[in-house]
C-alpha cells in the first residue's frame, strides 16, 4: 500500500509539472459585436437594429492555437485517437492526403475567425496540413455549435495538391425575439431554455487541466500525461444571448431547432404543461417569433366503468374540454376523484407505460428565406433490443416525475385525456394495539378493518374487530385478590359491522358488541401517548373501567362537512384497580398510578350528535370501534391548510343507571367542543379551542374534571374533578417549529365554580403532530420546573 501511495503522489507531481497547452480558443477582439441595450428589457419582445458587423481584424492570422496530436477530443473521446486513422484519398492507385483547407459558405463569420477558433492554420500559411490533422479539424468545426451543416469534400487537380474544401452552413443569426401565446407563463420562464449557453467561457488565465494515465503491470509501469483539447467555445459576443435582462443579437448556438426542443422540454417536463406545443417563424432579417400553445384538452374519456359511473368520475375530476392541462391538475384530479368516489381507484395499466411518442421540431423553408418550425409527435418505433432511447417521452414518466403516485391511470391520446379506473377491491387494514395501562400492564393486541366496496355505489360494508390481551409480566397483581387479578387479565374483545348507503346519505348504519377496558379520557391524551408514558414513567394520565354490552348507531351525512348521528348504548360497567407493582421502565418503585372508581351496574343511554369539519373530504372515514360522546367521529385533519378551518361537535347523552346511592337514576350530559386553525402562512398560525360541558346527576365516570395534557396543561391530572360542568379555553400560536400556548379553565362543583386556572407554556414542533411541550401552572403552587412531555398525537 505504501508503494502504491508513493506512485500516486509521483503521478500528481508529474501532472502538475507539465506545461499548459492552449485550449484552442481565443479571446481576441470578437468578430460579432452587440448593439446598445434595448430600453425595454422586461418586454416579451427583444430586438436589435443592427446585425453583427463583419470582422476587419487582420492580425488574427498569427499565433493560432493547436491541440496535441491525437488528443483533439474531450476526455470521453480520447479513445478515438487510437481507432480513427488519418484521412487519405486514393486516385488511380496513388494515395493523396489533403494538404490545405478551404472554408466556404461563411456569411456572418470570417475565414480567419473560424480558423483561429478551431486551431486551423491560416489560409496563406506555408506549412501544409498533415493527414493526422484533418480529422480533428473537422471534429472541432462540427462541435463549435456555430454551424448547422459541415460538409467536407476533397478537390483534386491533375497537377496540384489535394485540397480539403469544407462547406459550412451557419446557424441562424437572431436580431430580435418575441414570445406569443403565453397565458399563465411569462417570457422570462423560457428565455434560459431558448438561449442556453455554456456555464462559463475559457479565459487566458484558466489553468489547463491535464489527464494522467498510470498503467501498472507486475513490476513495470507506464505514465502518460496529456492535455485534452476541449470543444472550441465561440466568444460570447458572437452568440445570441441575454445580458442583464436585455437581448443581444448573435448566432444561435447549437441551432434553432435544438433551442425549440429545449423550450418544449421545459414546458412539458419542468413546468408540467403536458400538451404544450411550440412553433416559430424566423424571418430573413433574423426576427424570431416563438408561439407557445400551452395545450388544451379536447376531451376526457373514462374507461373501465359503465357510463353512469363514468359521468360521476368526469364530474369528480373537474377537467373540462378546453382547459389548459397541467401535471399538477392531473394529480389533484385523481386525488379528488378517489376522495369523492372512494369505491373506485385509478388503474395503473402496464401497457400505458409502453405508450411512447417521439417529439421533435420540424423545419420548413420558404422561397423568400423564411423558416417555419413546428412540433410533430410520432409513435415511436419499438426497439428490438429493448433499449431506452433518451428522446422518447412516455406519458407515464411525464405524469410520475417523482415519488408521487396520485396520477396513476391517466394517459393521453393526442389531446384526449384517458382515465383508467376500476372498482376498488376490498380494503383490509390491520394495526398493532400496544396497550399499556395501570390496570392491565402490557396488553398487546390487533385491530382490523375490512371494507367491502360496491362497484355500483349502492351499499358499502365494513367489518371491524379488535382484541388485546394483558400479559403476566413483572409479577403484577391485585394484592390479596387473586380472583380480581384474573378477571382484569381476561381477553378484551370488540367486534362490529356497519353499512354505508350513499344514495340515502347514510354514512353509518350498524352495531357492535364489546367486552373491554375503556376510558372516557381520549379527548385529553392520544392513545399512543398514554400507552407510551404508562410504560416509560408510570403516568398514563387516564382512568379506566370495564364495559360489557352493545351499541347500535346511525350517522347521516347530508353534506361533505356536516353529519348528524344517534347511538343507543347498553353496558354493564365495573371498576378496575391498578396493578402492583407498576410495570414501567422508570419509577417502577413508585406507587401505581391511581385509577378512579366508577358507578357500577347496568347503564342504558342514547346519544345524539351534530358535527362539522371544514377540512373533511367526501371520502373521509367516519367513526371507529372506540367511539365516545367526548370525541368527534371525523378523523382529525393532518397538517396546515392555507385557509382557516373550523371543526366542532355537540353531543347530548340521556341515560339511566346506578346513582351514588346504588339506585337507578336518570342523567344527562351535554358536551360541546369547537376548534379553529387560523394560518398566517405556511406552518405559521393560530389555533383556538373552546370546550364546555354540563350535566345533571352524572355517574362518577362521566363527571367533569380538568388538569393535565390538553385539559389545562401545567396542572396535575384531573386536579379539579367531581364537577357537573366545566369550561376550557386554549390558544396556541405556532411559528414554524416554535410555539407558545395558554390554557384557561374552571370546573363547577358543589354549586360553585372554581377559580379560573391558567397554564402557560411553549412547544417545539417536529412535524404536524410530534412536538415537545413544557407547561407551567400560574397560581400559588407555581414552580420553576415545568411539566414537560414529548407528544406524538394531537387531540385538538
Amino acid at each position: 500500500m505504501n508503494r502504491l501511495a508513493l506512485a500516486l503522489c509521483f503521478v500528481s507531481l508529474t501532472a502538475q509539472a507539465q506545461p499548459p497547452q492552449d485550449a484552442g480558443t481565443s479571446d481576441a477582439p470578437a468578430a460579432v459585436t452587440a448593439p446598445p441595450p434595448s430600453p425595454d428589457a422586461a418586454s416579451s419582445t427583444a430586438s436589435a437594429t443592427d446585425t453583427p458587423p463583419e470582422d476587419t481584424a487582420g492580425s488574427e492570422d498569427s499565433d493560432y492555437p493547436t491541440c496535441p496530436e491525437g488528443f483533439n477530443e474531450e476526455a470521453g473521446d480520447l479513445a478515438d485517437s487510437t481507432v480513427l486513422g488519418a484521412m487519405q484519398v486514393e486516385v488511380a492507385g496513388q494515395g493523396l492526403t489533403p494538404t490545405s483547407l478551404e472554408l466556404r459558405g461563411l456569411q456572418r463569420l470570417t475565414d480567419p475567425q473560424v480558423r483561429k477558433l478551431v486551431g486551423a492554420p491560416p489560409a496563406d500559411a506555408s506549412r501544409a496540413l498533415t493527414g493526422s490533422e484533418v480529422q480533428p479539424l473537422l471534429h472541432r468545426l462540427a462541435r463549435t455549435g456555430l454551424f448547422a451543416r459541415v460538409e467536407p469534400r476533397v478537390r483534386v487537380s491533375e497537377q496540384g495538391p489535394a485540397v480539403l474544401e469544407v462547406t459550412l452552413e451557419e446557424n441562424p443569426t437572431l436580431t430580435a425575439v418575441e414570445f406569443t401565446g403565453l397565458q399563465d407563463l411569462r417570457p422570462d420562464d423560457l428565455w434560459d431554455a431558448l438561449l442556453e449557453l455554456p456555464s462559463r467561457f475559457p479565459d487566458d488565465d484558466d489553468t489547463q487541466e491535464q489527464v494522467a494515465t498510470l498503467r501498472i503491470h507486475k513490476r513495470h509501469g507506464t505514465l502518460r500525461v496529456v492535455s485534452p483539447c476541449p470543444a472550441p467555445r465561440p466568444p460570447r459576443p458572437w452568440l445570441a444571448r441575454r445580458e442583464d435582462g436585455t437581448f443581444r443579437p448573435g448566432i444561435m448556438l447549437g441551432g434553432l431547432d435544438a433551442a425549440l426542443e429545449r423550450i418544449l422540454k421545459t414546458l412539458r417536463e419542468d413546468e408540467g404543461y403536458l400538451l404544450a406545443t411550440v412553433s416559430a417563424t424566423l424571418s430573413p432579417e433574423g426576427r424570431l417569433v416563438v408561439t407557445v400553445d400551452e395545450g388544451r384538452l379536447e376531451a376526457v374519456e373514462v374507461r373501465g366503468v359503465d357510463e353512469a359511473i363514468a359521468a360521476r368520475v368526469r364530474e369528480a375530476l373537474s377537467l373540462e374540454p378546453g382547459d389548459v392541462f397541467l401535471r399538477s391538475d392531473a394529480r389533484r384530479a385523481v386525488e379528488r376523484m378517489e376522495s369523492r368516489l372512494p369505491f373506485l381507484r385509478a388503474e395503473d395499466r402496464d401497457d400505458s407505460r409502453e405508450e411512447r411518442t417521439t417529439v421533435r421540431i420540424v423545419e420548413e423553408r420558404e422561397a423568400d428565406g423564411t423558416r417555419r418550425y413546428s412540433t410533430r409527435e410520432e409513435a415511436a418505433r419499438k426497439s428490438r433490443r429493448h433499449e431506452r432511447v433518451e428522446f422518447e417521452v412516455g406519458w407515464h414518466r411525464l405524469f410520475h416525475d417523482g415519488d408521487d403516485a396520485h396520477s396513476e391511470g391517466l394517459t393521453l391520446e393526442g389531446k384526449r385525456l384517458i382515465v383508467h379506473v376500476r372498482p376498488r377491491p376490498p380494503d383490509l387494514d390491520v394495526d398493532l394495539l400496544p396497550v399499556h395501562t395501570q390496570v392491565t400492564g402490557f396488553a398487546p393486541g390487533l385491530s382490523a378493518n375490512l371494507r367491502i366496496w360496491d362497484s355500483k355505489d349502492r351499499v358499502h360494508t365494513t367489518l371491524d374487530g379488535a382484541f388485546f390481551i394483558p400479559l403476566r409480566l413483572g409479577g403484577q397483581q391485585l394484592p390479596g385478590d387473586p380472583e380480581g387479578t384474573s378477571s382484569q387479565r381476561r381477553v378484551n374483545l370488540l367486534g362490529g359491522a356497519k353499512v354505508q348507503l350513499p344514495a340515502l346519505g347514510i354514512e353509518e348504519l350498524g352495531a357492535q358488541v364489546h367486552d373491554f377496558i375503556d376510558t372516557l379520557d381520549r379527548w385529553r391524551l392520544g392513545d399512543f401517548d398514554s400507552y407510551f408514558y404508562s410504560f416509560l414513567i408510570n403516568r398514563p394520565d387516564r382512568d379506566y373501567f370495564r364495559r360489557q354490552g352493545f351499541m347500535a348507531f346511525a350517522t347521516w351525512r347530508w353534506q361533505r362537512s356536516w353529519l348528524a348521528g344517534v347511538e343507543v348504548r347498553g353496558d354493564t360497567v365495573s371498576s378496575l384497580q391498578s396493578f402492583t407493582p407498576p410495570l414501567s421502565l422508570f419509577r417502577s418503585d413508585d406507587p401505581p398510578f391511581p385509577n378512579a372508581p366508577v358507578n357500577e351496574g347496568r347503564f342504558r343511554s342514547a346519544v345524539v350528535r351534530l358535527e362539522y369539519s371544514g377540512a373533511a373530504e367526501r371520502g373521509t372515514r367516519v367513526g371507529s370501534l372506540f367511539r365516545t360522546p367526548e370525541t368527534s367521529l371525523f378523523e382529525r385533519h393532518e397538517g396546515w391548510k392555507r385557509e382557516p378551518t373550523l371543526r366542532g361537535f355537540v353531543t347530548l347523552e340521556v341515560g339511566e343507571g346506578p346513582g351514588a346511592d346504588g339506585a337507578d337514576a336518570r342523567f344527562w350530559k351535554l358536551v360541546g367542543d369547537v376548534a379553529m386553525d387560523l394560518p398566517v402562512n405556511w406552518h405559521t398560525g393560530l389555533s383556538l379551542r373552546l370546550r364546555a360541558a354540563t350535566g345533571h346527576d352524572l355517574p362518577l365516570q362521566k363527571q367533569e374534571a380538568l388538569g393535565g395534557w390538553s385539559a389545562l396543561r401545567g396542572f396535575g391530572f384531573k386536579e379539579f374533578r367531581g364537577g357537573d360542568s366545566s369550561v376550557l379555553a386554549s390558544a396556541e400560536y405556532r411559528w414554524h417549529g416554535l410555539g407558545i400556548f395558554a390554557d384557561l379553565g374552571s370546573v363547577h362543583a358543589a354549586s360553585a365554580w372554581s377559580n379560573a386556572q391558567l397554564g402557560l407554556g411553549g412547544s417545539f414542533h417536529f412535524g404536524d403532530d410530534v412536538r415537545f411541550e413544557a407547561a407551567w401552572r400560574i397560581d400559588d403552587k407555581a414552580r420553576l420546573t415545568p411539566e414537560a412531555r414529548l407528544l406524538f398525537n394531537r387531540t385538538f
